[in-house]
């Protein structure tokens, strides 16, 4: 999986016309381990703006493809009538792969709540994350790559178009004090 995440970083910084003279600043490792995707998420938070951050982040995640999204797509066409204030309601009722609480808040925007709580701390769910070394060293940065695992499920299940406008908070970045939010922006 680092493998994977190295590699795609780059390529989407060329898709979201991030400039050769700014990608070529980043040094890539050629071990591959975990600690080299978070120290190349420390040069990102270094060499670009929040906003490409995100938008790069928000392309990234795992499990784009298998019985979570497949569970998403079919919740989508089968609500598919359904507003989406019924498709929120029922998405959180509802027991499927890759789901997690969310909330539409009231400036159109969705609030997705991913993470599991165990013994009074926050578990993070990512497997990069977990073959860190502890303590673990997380930039909320990379946080953004689980987000975007969420985006892809979640715009299937309601049938809209998210933007990750912030890593509210994260169960890794934390130290398992707060569980994980992401904010998304519900373009219509």
């Amino acid at each position: 999986m680092p493998v994977k995440l190295l590699k795609s970083i780059p390529k989407t910084m060329r898709k979201m016309n991030i400039p050769e003279e700014t990608i070529s600043k980043f040094s890539i490792s050629e071990t591959n381990e975990s600690e080299d995707v978070m120290d190349y998420i420390k040069q990102m938070d270094n060499i670009l703006s929040e906003e490409q951050r995100l938008m790069v982040m928000q392309e990234q995640g795992c499990c784009k493809t298998g019985i979570g999204p497949r569970a998403h797509h079919a919740f989508g066409k089968k609500h598919a009538d359904k507003t989406l204030e019924e498709k929120v309601d029922i998405l959180n009722k509802t027991e499927m792969p890759h789901r997690a609480p969310c909330r539409l808040n009231a400036d159109k925007t969705l609030s997705v709540y991913w993470g599991f709580e165990n013994e009074g701390k926050y578990n993070c769910v990512c497997g990069i994350v977990k073959k860190l070394p502890k303590p673990v060293d997380v930039p909320l940065t990379f946080c953004g790559c689980c987000g975007g695992h969420i985006r892809n499920t979640y715009q299937m299940s309601l049938d809209v178009k998210l933007n990750l406008k912030e890593i509210v908070s994260s169960a890794a970045s934390s130290n398992g004090k707060k569980h994980c939010e992401f904010l998304y922006e519900i373009v219509e």
